[in-house]
Formats: C-alpha cells, structure tokens, sequence
C-alpha cells in the first residue's frame, strides 16, 4: 500500500474536485488516512495483534436540491472518476430537499495545539504490547484478582482533509492511545469484575499500573454484593456512569433529534431542564478532548457551545443540514461528524464538558452521608426513552453509611427520567476526567438526590 501522509492528503482532494469539472452542481471531497493498532494480551503473552491502515475518499455531490454520496478506498486515477461519477448518479436518483448544500470555507479556523505526536508511530510494536502486559500484572498483584479477562492497548493516528466547490481546504491530524483491562476477583463462589483504564496521545503518557490497580480496586471491593433495601437514596455517580448519562442525554440535545421528533428537550430552549448548578457544554476545541479540532467533518470550525447553563437549555448542536432546516439564521455549530470516510455526515456532540466540584470523592461522600455510590450501570443505551427521557437500569455499587463506603450492592434497579435526574444533580466531587467509553465525556462523580432505587 502506497501511505499518503501529511498534507498530500489536500492534493487528493484536489485532484478529485478538478475531476467534477464538468458538473454543474457543488461536491465535497472528504480524504482520510489511518494507522492503527489494538493489541490483546493474556497471562502475559500476546493473544491478538491487529495493526491496519484504512484510507479511503467520500465524495459528496449536491445539485438541484438533491445530495448523492459515494466512497472508495482506490486512490488510482480511474477509481477517482469513478466515484465522482457515482455521487453525481446517486444524487440525481436521491428525494428533493430543499435544506441539502454545502457549508462555506470560514474565514479563519481555530488552532488547536498538541493533537498530533509522532511518537505514537515511532513507539515499538514491544513497547506498546508491555503496557498491556504490565496493567495486567499489577491487577494480577492484588490479593483477591483472580483473572484478567482482558487486557489491551489501542490506538490511532489520523490524518483526514477536506476540500469543496465552496472554498473549503482544511487538514487536520490526531493521535490517541489507551489502555483497558477487566479484573475478575473471587472470594468462595463470589466472582465480581472491575473496569481500568488510561487514556493519552502517545504511549509515553500512560499509565498501566494505575489501570490495573483501579481495575483490581474495582472488582475487589463488590465482593459479597447483595441487594440493598428499596427506597430513596441520595446516589453518588461515579465518573463512568456520569458519563454514560451525559452520553445519553447529548442525543437529545441534537438538532436531528429535535426535527425529528426524537427529543424530550424540544420547544424547552430557554426552560430550566436541569440543576441551576448543572452547566454542560460541547467543547469542540479542549486540547485534551478526545474530538477535539480546528473543524468538523464537513469543513466547518469547530467551537465551544453551551447547551445547558446554569440549569436552563441554551439550544441544540447542528451541522450544516439542520441549520438549514431550523432556519431564523440558525448556523452550524460545528457539529457535524462521518465514522469514517465511507459515511456522509451528521449531527453528533464533540467534548461533553461538565464542571468539576471540589474536594476528593471520599469526601463527597462524608458530605453526603448517606446515599449509594453507584460504580457500573448496565441498560441504559438500550433502554432509555428518547422523548420522555425515561430509563430504568441495572446498577452496581457500594452503600455510603456514616460519609463512608461500607456493603457492597448489586442486583438493583434504578428508575428514574433524564430531566429528573438532571434536575436534581447536586454536590460534586474534584476528580473529573475524560472518559472515552461513550464519546468523549469530562465528568466528576456527581450527587443525585431523590432517586428511586428498587432492592429487597
């Protein structure tokens, strides 16, 4: 395979734009290059090893109210016609609509700083394959760890540019790297697992141990679990679940939704949906967020966008479709996104950011009291209810007795609506961190009064 670094990536495009000479309506070029690699490990050896290096072109082709996209992986000259071709044939087979186009170039891009390390490229394979070995031994190191199911490192270099009819000409580059691990601990018949993971750009900013030492934790301390009594708590959630909350929640907050009928926050812009201490934003442009860039996947920059603010809803994410469909001078928000470049794109957040509290988590939990501190939820993707927000979901955790951790809790449901719980988030712990299981979240653990909690 022939790599295609860099800034060549522009001149593909180009190349591409030239070809639809002859067309009279607008098209996007949407170039894309990857290396990535995930490696497994288990008992020390490595037990899968996948490196690739997808690459591939998306154009998009807008003409008379109807948009056509195409995709290929072939770079060679005729499989560039060939796509061009195949975009402008499926726009003309595609449905009217009056609100497809293309965005304008801006006149200036934000720059963001750091998303691009080298050494992530230049790291050895060896290297890479000991981080996974030693989170796995340090989980293994603690007393009652009696496997690790798993435990890998990932990552990803991507290059992607983009160029349009409209003016637009950007490029962009972006490294990450993690790595996770699942520790079972065992006491008797009692087998209970904890998650652990570390997150950076380049393999030198991880830290395995602290992955294997959380994860060890985790699963160690839910021994004995048992079904607490069912009644009201004041439930602290840790950061993973607050972040598959905010996961959920965001969907809500497109625009796509909303024009769809999808949204429990529709017609609520400017209503109090959530505590008056509760502000989220989408943080397109953070130097550590795992989205972050100077622009979205249709050339558009990126920014940092209030959603709720101070409890009340300030508005929705759009890329360019659904701006035009909101009209009043609705705009993107830079919010558009494509898997990759197979994919036309749409609305999706970028770096869901909610303020950090104060404090250690142990002592958020001397200030509440008493309450549950909920570590795993297991449901809540699947089955919260788009429009009305309500979800009812498996959880794990400890109980919170005396402003400390004491019986550990499984086997319980929790029931409750997106706005409920937003409304009744409550005091926060200092600990916030980016957790990339459901996007790209930065959370604390956080205090929800009120919540229903079905036991014994």
């Amino acid at each position: 395979m022939t790599e295609v670094p860099g800034a060549e990536l522009l001149d593909v495009g180009r190349s591409v734009l030239e070809r639809a000479g002859g067309l009279t309506g607008d098209i996007e070029v949407y170039v894309q290059h990857s290396q990535t690699l995930a490696v497994k490990v288990y008992q020390g050896e490595v037990e899968s090893l996948v490196a690739g290096e997808p690459r591939g072109i998306g154009v998009r082709y807008v003409a008379d109210g109807r948009a056509g996209y195409a995709y290929t992986g072939d770079f060679a000259p005729a499989a560039l016609d060939e796509v061009v071709a195949m975009a402008a044939t499926n726009a003309a087979a595609a449905d009217l609509d009056e609100y497809v186009s293309l965005p304008h170039a801006a006149d200036v891009y934000p720059e963001v700083q750091g998303l691009w390390r080298p050494s992530l490229l230049s790291t050895a394979v060896e290297r890479k394959i000991a981080l996974a070995v030693e989170a796995e031994k340090t989980a293994l190191g603690s007393p009652e760890i009696e496997t690790v199911e798993e435990s890998a490192y990932v990552d990803s270099a991507t290059r992607m540019a983009i160029v349009s009819s409209k003016g637009v000409e950007v490029y962009g580059e972006q490294t990450f790297c993690y790595v996770y691990l699942s520790a079972h601990a065992r006491r008797g018949d009692d087998v209970q697992t904890g998650l652990g993971f570390v997150t950076g750009r380049e393999p030198e900013e991880l830290d395995p141990a602290s992955a294997g030492r959380d994860a060890a934790l985790q699963a160690a301390r839910l021994l004995g679990a048992r079904p607490c009594p069912t009644g009201k708590y004041t439930v602290v959630l840790d950061r993973e679940v607050a972040a598959a909350v905010f996961g959920v929640a965001v969907r809500a907050l497109s625009a796509e939704a909303v024009q769809k009928g999808r949204s429990l926050f529709a017609g609520k812009v400017g209503e109090l949906v959530a505590a008056p201490s509760l502000s989220l934003v989408d943080h397109g442009l953070h130097p550590d967020g795992m989205a972050s860039a100077s622009f979205d996947d249709e050339g558009v920059p990126r920014k940092v966008t209030p959603l709720i603010e101070d409890g009340v809803l300030k508005g929705f994410l759009h890329d360019t479709y659904t701006a035009a469909r909101e009209g009043g001078g609705a705009g993107s928000t830079g919010n558009a996104e494509r898997g990759s470049y197979r994919g036309s794109p749409g609305v999706s957040a970028s770096n869901l950011m909610l303020d950090s509290g104060e404090g250690t988590l142990e002592e958020l939990f001397a200030r509440v009291g008493t309450g549950l501190y909920v570590v795993s939820i297991t449901g809540l993707a699947s089955g919260a209810n788009p429009v009305s927000g309500e979800f009812s979901v498996g959880a794990r955790g400890l109980l919170i007795e005396g402003g400390a951790l004491t019986s550990a809790v499984r086997e319980v449901t929790i029931a409750s609506d997106l706005v409920s719980l937003l409304s009744n988030v409550g005091d926060r712990a200092g600990d916030a961190r980016w957790i990339p299981f459901s996007g790209s979240v930065y959370t604390p653990s956080f205090a929800v009064t009120d919540v229903t909690v079905a036991g014994t």
